[in-house]
């Protein structure tokens, strides 16, 4: 019984997982703005997301009664649905609440995420193959601190 009550979720999600992810997301951030659904590049999402009442932001606070401000603070510019105004892993760890992590020697700075794969049109054997092919190419990249300790 214990693990159908785990994994009902699970099993739910998997139905659909697209939606209820983005169904989540709207029932707490509230629905987008025109402009921020303009920018959206499914057009399925955009289009569940039309087709929906329009959806209130929650308070943070209440949802959240009891969490530290400052980790409510975070979290509201992470869960920012306009990429565009949306706080950056660097302005995140440098956020207040990560104040005592911080690190900022140890915290090197990637190049921005490339979407633009996410967007194309293929077959399922053809993204299969790019994944295969990613894997089997992949080779990561070493840190100097790491190389130098390894001397």
């Amino acid at each position: 019984m214990l693990s159908s009550l785990l994994l009902q979720p699970l099993l739910n999600a998997k139905l659909c997982p697209d939606i209820d992810h983005l169904t989540r997301i709207l029932v707490l951030c509230g629905t987008p703005s025109k402009e921020t659904i303009d920018k959206i590049t499914s057009e399925e999402a955009r289009n569940y997301i039309q087709s929906l009442p329009p959806l209130r932001k929650k308070e943070f606070k209440e949802v959240f009664k009891g969490a530290n401000p400052l980790a409510i603070d975070l979290l509201e510019k992470m869960l920012e649905l306009d990429a565009d105004r949306r706080i950056t892993a660097e302005e995140a760890l440098a956020h207040k609440y990560l104040a005592q992590y911080a690190d900022p020697s140890d915290e090197p700075v990637s190049a921005a995420y490339d979407q633009s794969f996410e967007d194309m049109e293929m077959h399922v054997e053809k993204w299969k193959e790019l994944v295969y092919t990613e894997v089997v190419n992949f080779a990561p990249q070493q840190l100097p601190q790491v190389t130098e300790a390894l001397s």
